[in-house]
């Protein structure tokens, strides 16, 4: 709970007032979705982590855990102001 409010504090500091609507929205559908297929993705995860134990390169253990790291990575990486919004018309791009 305490991670979805403040998604939702940082996403609606990180747009203009006249997107809020539409990227809450969005947020809002990819929230639904993503929380509809984790189960499913974690399950498969785990149960391929302990399929592959003694693994060499990357025991299973290990793999869970690195792709743990990398969605918090992508949620730190979309807490900061979108780079990809196009310039509002008194803006020039530097």
């Amino acid at each position: 709970i305490t991670a979805s409010t403040g998604i939702s504090l940082l996403q609606n500091h990180a747009v203009r007032q006249d997107q809020r609507g539409t990227a809450n929205g969005i947020s809002t559908t990819a929230m639904s979705f993503f929380k509809a297929i984790a189960p499913i993705g974690a399950g498969y995860l785990f149960s391929w982590a302990q399929k592959h134990q003694d693994s060499t390169f990357f025991p299973g253990d290990q793999m869970v855990f690195l792709v743990l790291n990398l969605v918090q990575l992508l949620g730190l990486m979309f807490t900061f102001e979108p780079f990809l919004v196009l310039p509002t018309v008194g803006e020039e791009c530097s």
